[in-house]
């Protein structure tokens, strides 16, 4: 599906409530949607120590590794850690970025019926206040045969997984949200075939 069948104009893929609000909605690359995307968020501190995420960034990537969308966020309350040293955010970027709701509504409709790559999403996920089908999830965090290979005890972080597995140094200093999606599909795509097997297996058991 070409992402030129896709307009972000087109009132009819998107709920009439954020439509409604006429606020520009993120720029979306007019290339192709494939049917697996990779996700990344950077996040920023709120509250009164600065623990709390709230979303900064958002990237979306195809399984050619070709930005789908790449946005920053509208802050939607006051920020007291842009944790810029990690994050790469500054006040201006968010400044100058999108309405949540609107960059909350692109992801939701991108996402839809695909399968949904990244690196511990559930965080994603929660900034994004957005749910995807456990099924269509694929999360290099929580697959064993990628700790396995890592021989990790815990939960493996990207950046181990990029050098070990890619070859590749990745967050060396600030985060790239497009750089980090682009990594997990990349991980993603060397197990998939693998991965894949295993989750039409686990259907069949729960069937």
């Amino acid at each position: 599906m070409s992402m030129r069948n896709l307009s972000l104009y087109n009132e009819n893929q998107f709920s009439k409530k954020t439509s409604c609000t006429k606020q520009p909605r993120p720029m979306v690359y007019a290339t192709e949607l494939t049917d697996c995307l990779g996700l990344d968020c950077e996040f920023v501190g709120t509250g009164k120590t600065g623990k709390e995420h709230m979303l900064a960034r958002v990237s979306i990537v195809n399984d050619r590794g070709e930005v789908v969308l790449d946005s920053y966020v509208k802050p939607q309350k006051a920020v007291t850690d842009f944790r810029t040293e990690i994050s790469g955010i500054r006040p201006e970027l968010m400044d100058s970025g999108q309405d949540f709701a609107s960059v909350r509504e692109t992801v939701r409709v991108l996402i839809q019926g695909r399968i949904l790559v990244g690196h511990a999403l559930k965080n994603d996920m929660l900034v994004l206040n957005l749910r995807h089908p456990r099924r269509m999830t694929r999360d290099t965090s929580r697959y064993k045969p990628i700790a396995r290979r890592l021989r990790a005890l815990g939960t493996p972080s990207l950046k181990s997984l990029a050098k070990l597995i890619l070859g590749e140094e990745i967050q060396n200093g600030v985060h790239d949200s497009v750089q980090d999606a682009t990594a997990t599909m990349k991980i993603y795509l060397i197990f998939r075939d693998e991965w894949e097997k295993s989750m039409k297996k686990t259907k069949r058991i729960r069937r």
